[in-house]
């Protein structure tokens, strides 16, 4: 009866263990990511069918994980597809070949982490280098504080990029897993913008979208040399003159327009996705946490306050925002069009990741309006420039789709 009762006793122990080490994963996993009243999709191919007899939509490439971001190569006509999982491949139309695969410098984690952007440098041609922004690489069984969006270089030696010559320049640490931005965008004359996220978890429980001083929830600015970067200004004398715009959530996609105007697609919490739009280099608070669009922000909201002008004047609104009803529940942006389907041009289009809406935000009579387009049905992750300027729809689990005036 003893050794019976001991056997019990330690099997209870081996549950109660199992238990116990699954629960941490759990915690390590999700629990600091919690957004209680999101649930992300099962990830299966839709694929790209308008709702609209007005456009078309045709497979344009396919790659083996999430399309983030595509470029425009600066001498060969090929585009450059970056991937989710870490790699870039080349695309000339016919067939695609892997320039590289940084995915052992990368964690994945979380579905929003892995290479988030690349950027050619503004002299590729001689420099032969590239940028890139993505999550570190970090134990996924280990204390999710431990994680950090990077920014980083690389040489392209013989068409491919060269492991060994990647160099950190700058790694900003993050409590949590999600929300980590990361598009990076060339100016052509040695400055870049870098988008960086709030930090993660519901509701920005540290309240860095509203502290100047912090890095996270900002948009970056920065010249780059000879493998290092540097703040284009100079008040604080810190890493705080890297920052150019803040009080953002989680700015995954941004572009400028032919007037030197930023828009900025930012993802929202639980009610209310936004894009907002700035000069580029007017400093702007855009109000998160104590904002989400034009609402105050209460994590008690059950989406159905009205729409207030901020309490505090420092804060910038977005001329534009969207609710979560239908189904829709976060924003991809987003390019200004002054290329691809001429319905499209002179807009700034955008969608919603779950829905597979696109709009385009347009001006009229000198004030900005909102527009549906289409509905299209697949996950949209990103929109990219074709070779030959189509408009690229990136679908979660891999396909890029062609979308046109029918």
């Amino acid at each position: 009866m003893i050794l019976l009762k001991n056997k019990a006793i330690a099997l209870c122990l081996i549950i109660f263990s199992a238990s116990l080490s699954a629960y941490l994963i759990y915690e390590n996993y999700f629990a600091e990511d919690d957004e209680p009243r999101f649930q992300w999709p099962e990830m299966v191919e839709i694929e790209c069918e308008p709702d609209s007899s007005r456009y078309g939509c045709d497979l344009y490439a396919k790659v083996s994980s999430t399309p983030v971001n595509t470029l425009l190569h600066p001498s060969d006509g090929s585009i450059w597809i970056a991937e989710l999982d870490g790699k870039i491949t080349s695309w000339n139309g016919e067939f695609t070949v892997e320039i590289g695969n940084i995915s052992q410098h990368i964690s994945r984690c979380h579905n929003e982490q892995g290479l988030l952007g690349f950027s050619f440098t503004h002299n590729f041609n001689s420099s032969r280098e590239i940028i890139l922004s993505y999550t570190d690489d970090v134990d996924c069984n280990g204390p999710a504080d431990l994680s950090g969006v990077v920014i980083a270089v690389a040489e392209i030696v013989d068409g491919v990029i060269d492991l060994d010559s990647i160099v950190e320049m700058k790694r900003i640490g993050k409590e949590n897993r999600n929300h980590n931005g990361g598009n990076i965008l060339s100016f052509g004359n040695g400055t870049y913008l870098w988008s960086v996220g709030d930090g993660g978890g519901s509701g920005d429980p540290r309240g860095n979208g509203q502290n100047i001083h912090s890095p996270l929830g900002t948009i970056q600015y920065f010249s780059y040399n000879n493998k290092s970067i540097q703040p284009v200004f100079d008040e604080y004398g810190n890493d705080s003159d890297y920052v150019l715009h803040y009080g953002l959530r989680n700015p995954w996609k941004f572009d400028i327009d032919n007037s030197g105007q930023l828009w900025i697609a930012d993802v929202g919490q639980y009610c209310y996705e936004e894009i907002n739009l700035v000069p580029i280099f007017n400093q702007t608070n855009f109000g998160w946490s104590h904002r989400e669009g034009m609402h105050n922000y209460d994590p008690s909201d059950d989406c159905t306050s009205a729409a207030t002008t901020p309490d505090d004047n420092n804060l910038t609104d977005p001329i534009v925002e969207y609710a979560h009803t239908g189904g829709n529940c976060s924003i991809t942006g987003g390019f200004w069009m002054d290329w691809g389907p001429n319905s499209l041009q002179d807009s700034y289009i955008y969608g919603d990741f779950c829905t597979g809406a696109i709009w385009k935000i347009s001006q009229k009579s000198g004030n900005w309006e909102a527009n549906f387009v289409t509905s299209v049905g697949t996950y949209i992750t990103g929109f990219g420039q074709g070779i030959n300027d189509e408009l690229l729809i990136f679908s979660w689990t891999g396909a890029i789709y062609s979308l046109y005036d029918a």
